[in-house]
């Protein structure tokens, strides 16, 4: 292997993708070109703003593009003109076709949070978290055309600690496989790690989360309850209805109720517990509509929630 790869990193544009870009950075390696999203319309006035990675590459002056359309013959060639010796892919959100995918001289590499072939597809980290899971981790990969079901350069575990979301638990895997990714492109390049075929009848599959799955629904035990609130966090968030108003659970704890004849969404008592179908959750941070998300007893300095009240999950 020549001592120093040309790379081209493709990346959603989370904050936390910047993790694995300034790896490349600081390492003996040349980053070509960056390729992220176009950012969402986002607050009141759905304006466009520039996602972390983009603010950051604008700043640091390092060449990106915002393609279109990369199926276009324009963008299959100006990636050709840049001859990367490997595309390294993270959380993109765009399907690369096979004429992309064939360019690099040895391929397009993608850090995938899950063991795969558990958890394939949009969600794998809030669907670890949904079920409550102890141990997930990252899983390095060769990209075909298929998605999620290339061949395995190199996996880790991480644990879940009890405190995780989505948010947390992103970044703490970002953080380790960015540790170890050119290292393991280094020694692929090498002929060191060997590409081993994923087990496909063990494979479960994720999808994007949908607006109406963030309404928590207390007919469920408070074990799946929290997994939604520590899954759904920071976006889009867990959603309820207190006193008719839209609220939104950020963090919270399940206690126990061994004796709950209440109704399943009934608060309990002044410090807002909320019986579930087993046992129940009590919020610690929440943030009210219009509001800025609060530590619960800052909430409930000035707003009356009663016991006896029913959370619901739709109006």
């Amino acid at each position: 292997m020549k001592d120093s790869l040309r790379l081209i990193y493709m990346a959603g544009g989370a904050n936390y993708t910047l993790i694995p870009l300034k790896r490349i950075l600081e390492s003996k390696h040349e980053l070509i070109k960056v390729y992220t999203k176009c950012p969402k319309p986002t607050g009141r006035g759905k304006k466009i703003l520039a996602n972390s990675l983009q603010s950051f590459l604008e700043e640091k002056k390092i060449p990106f593009s915002i393609p279109d359309n990369l199926k276009s013959e324009e963008e299959i060639k100006k990636i050709k003109n840049l001859k990367p010796d490997i595309i390294l892919v993270f959380s993109y959100g765009n399907i690369l076709p096979k004429s992309i995918l064939d360019i690099p001289k040895w391929g397009c590499i993608n850090i995938h949070a899950s063991l795969l072939p558990k958890w394939r597809g949009a969600s794998p980290v809030q669907y670890s978290l949904l079920n409550n899971e102890k141990v997930t981790g990252y899983s390095i990969m060769l990209m075909n055309e298929k998605v999620d079901e290339g061949n395995i350069l190199f996996k880790e575990k991480v644990k879940i600690e009890k405190n995780d979301d989505t948010q947390t638990l992103l970044k703490k895997i970002t953080t380790q496989a960015s540790i170890l990714i050119l290292d393991i492109i280094e020694n692929f390049v090498k002929g060191i790690i060997k590409p081993f075929e994923q087990n496909h009848n063990m494979a479960t599959y994720t999808k994007i989360i949908k607006k109406h799955e963030t309404y928590l629904d207390f007919n469920e035990t408070a074990d799946n309850i929290l997994g939604k609130i520590r899954a759904f966090n920071p976006n889009p968030g867990s959603k309820c209805f207190i006193n008719g108003e839209l609220v939104k659970i950020i963090k919270a704890k399940k206690e126990l109720l061994n004796q709950n004849e209440n109704i399943p969404g009934t608060i309990v008592d002044d410090k807002l517990l909320i019986s579930c179908k087993v046992d129940g959750i009590r919020p610690s941070i929440i943030q009210r509509s219009g509001k800025k998300p609060l530590e619960l007893s800052k909430v409930l300095n000035g707003w009356k929630v009663t016991p006896g009240t029913i959370v619901k999950s739709k109006l």
